[in-house]
């Protein structure tokens, strides 16, 4: 009983560290200009925003200010230095949350009993079974002398309903930056 008992821990121990190198954001678009002079870029600051929407919500505010501060600290650690004069890179922050369906195929063990043509045919279908929320950051960073696109990432994730927390954005960003085609860190 004892050997079987120490199996079963283990495996469970086993099965926490898969899941735990498991991440739960997911790169959904990752874009380089390949012609970008990575080494050339010095500097770097953000686009200002508020004169698309002058008043954003206050939760939508406070999580851009965090995913900023997150891409801040992700570009000094690979020796950009931010500025407000005449930057090389600008970089653009989106968040958006969107609801999204939680569906499920349905099984021939679901179809109704059926006694009547001959040509009757069953085939699966999508069935709803719950919400949630899904959270998307995509970041562009911009040659600022060029006016060109040179890096274009967006990760996604599933949220909860509650506020997103400074320890999910900053593991959003490091997740992102694993990928940057600039200086690494």
């Amino acid at each position: 009983m004892k050997t079987s008992m120490k199996t079963y821990v283990v495996a469970l121990m086993l099965m926490g560290l898969l899941f735990a190198g498991c991440s739960p954001y997911r790169i959904i678009r990752n874009q380089t200009d390949q012609s970008a002079t990575w080494s050339a870029y010095r500097t770097f600051a953000f686009v200002d925003t508020n004169r698309i929407d002058p008043t954003p919500r206050d939760a939508y505010q406070a999580t851009v200010e965090e995913i900023k501060r997150a891409v801040a600290a992700e570009l000094a650690n690979r020796g950009y230095q931010p500025t407000k004069d005449n930057p090389d890179l600008l970089v653009n922050i989106g968040a958006v949350i969107s609801e999204k369906t939680q569906t499920r195929q349905t099984t021939i063990n679901e179809a109704p009993l059926y006694t009547g043509q001959r040509r009757y045919q069953w085939r699966s279908q999508e069935v709803p079974v719950g919400t949630y929320q899904q959270g998307t950051v995509s970041l562009h960073i911009v040659d600022a002398q060029r006016d060109a696109l040179i890096w274009d990432v967006a990760v996604s994730s599933v949220v909860n309903r509650k506020q997103v927390t400074p320890v999910q954005i900053g593991e959003a960003i490091r997740n992102v930056f694993a990928k940057f085609p600039g200086k690494r860190s």
